[in-house]
């Protein structure tokens, strides 16, 4: 089999890298091994791609992080209150997955040429099953960036290259391309990316040029209830202008993650750490000082987090069982990366349909059919469903076998370099070990 072909179930496959010296990574199926990382990675006709059963070896033993990671849902809502567009709000998982939600990526282009893929079977529009050829890649990559370095004036300096195991998948929705890479480090991390390229949606409008704007104003409609072309008055209310006669409208993009942590086994708590400005007695040269205030999240109430730059805190799932050489309880830290609140008012019905988007954090004790974060079935759904629902109940999430669910938000207002392709746009977050290790687990990476 070539380097270009998909991996046949139950075969392990060594995968040639032609940059360095030799395999990189073994494939048993869709078992991947890649130095101390074990993991299972399958195609899903609904959120793309999931990774399951992740632990990290250290010694003899297997470490469990991970029983389960995946996309739950996205939302896309647009921001133009016109007759023919304020129905345009999309739980693009949800209620766009017939078929696939994730398409064939184009060798050397999407992935490296020393790439492994794998195949998908999904159910067609018509219910009959077909395959989808390359959904999943497997690669290293060689940054050009260091896991590690000092610099020793004493000529003890030493620093060590870093490599990264990826796992991608391309979702294709309708105009827009989302590219999803679960990324494993060698310092025991493992960051999620999603990137989000493709056709912004546009309107045509009578202006030729974005400077005879005179200001904001609604849309117009034509007697039979239909849009006209956009007038001058309202050009660019509602989206920006990207060439001439062509607005691309105002829009969100939400992500929600389902993370399923098992770290050193189930029996895991939420545990966050507040950071607060303490202040110090008068006398003492410095006048403050930041100090850390654990809290316990017992119920689910508890955990519905949103980030905040004037009150920060860390979000870690603690062992209840396990603890690291001083006493610690082994963590799993999710570090979220940039991110943004909903602008949409809390009676707005399409943000009551996708209520996850309400907080970037949610935690819900496992239950074998809670899986999306909308609902099962949101096409046509009902307000409130999926996360909001199920944790309504307040349930108990202290000491027991618990799901992070993680929302990404981004504001998209259209530039015109966003025509006519978008540049890829990433945003990711992270799950990075926390007292999990004694020590730097990096520290042996040869030179």
């Amino acid at each position: 089999m070539d380097r270009a072909g998909s991996t046949p179930e139950g075969g392990i496959l060594r995968c040639k890298y032609p940059l360095l010296n030799g395999p990189g990574f073994r494939l048993n199926g869709h078992q991947v091994a890649w130095q101390k990382w074990r993991f299972h990675v399958r195609p899903d006709q609904r959120v793309g791609m999931i990774i399951s059963a992740v632990t990290y070896g250290e010694g003899d033993q297997a470490r469990p992080i991970l029983y389960q990671g995946h996309l739950s849902e996205i939302f896309v809502p647009y921001m133009d209150p016109s007759f023919a567009w304020y129905a345009r709000n999309f739980l693009d998982a949800g209620e766009f997955s017939f078929g696939g939600l994730s398409k064939p990526l184009i060798p050397k282009q999407d992935c490296p040429e020393h790439a492994i893929y794998f195949d998908a079977l999904v159910a067609g529009d018509r219910g009959r099953p077909h395959t989808v050829p390359k959904t999943i890649c497997v690669f290293e990559r060689v940054t050009g960036d260091m896991v590690w370095r000092h610099w020793d004036e004493d000529g003890g300096s030493k620093s060590r290259a870093k490599r990264d195991l990826v796992v991608r998948t391309a979702v294709v929705i309708g105009n827009y391309d989302y590219v999803f890479d679960w990324i494993f480090q060698q310092d025991g991390a493992i960051r999620v990316a999603v990137g989000a390229t493709g056709i912004a949606e546009t309107k045509m409008v009578t202006p030729k040029t974005a400077s005879m704007n005179t200001g904001p104003a609604g849309g117009t409609h034509g007697s039979n209830g239909q849009e006209t072309p956009t007038t001058t008055e309202d050009a660019d209310a509602y989206g920006h202008f990207v060439d001439r006669q062509i607005v691309a409208v105002n829009h969100d993009h939400y992500f929600n993650f389902r993370l399923d942590l098992d770290v050193d086994g189930i029996a895991n708590s939420l545990l966050i750490d507040r950071l607060k400005t303490q202040i110090l007695p008068e006398g003492h040269p410095r006048r403050s000082v930041w100090v850390r205030e654990p809290m316990l999240a017992r119920q689910e109430a508890d955990a519905q987090l949103n980030i905040s730059l004037d009150r920060p805190a860390l979000w870690r799932v603690i062992s209840d069982s396990q603890t690291n050489h001083v006493g610690y309880p082994t963590s799993y830290q999710l570090m979220p990366g940039k991110n943004t609140n909903t602008l949409l008012s809390p009676d707005d019905y399409p943000r009551r349909r996708a209520g996850f988007i309400d907080h970037h954090l949610w935690v819900t004790p496992y239950r074998v059919n809670e899986r999306y974060a909308a609902g099962d079935y949101p096409t046509l759904s009902k307000p409130e469903q999926g996360l909001p629902a199920w944790s309504s109940e307040n349930r108990s999430i202290e000491n027991t076998d618990i799901v992070l669910w993680h929302t990404i938000g981004m504001h998209h207002l259209v530039r015109a370099e966003d025509w006519p392709v978008t540049p890829m746009l990433w945003h990711s977050f992270e799950l990075r070990p926390f007292d999990f290790f004694d020590r730097n687990p990096a520290l042996d990476l040869p030179k």
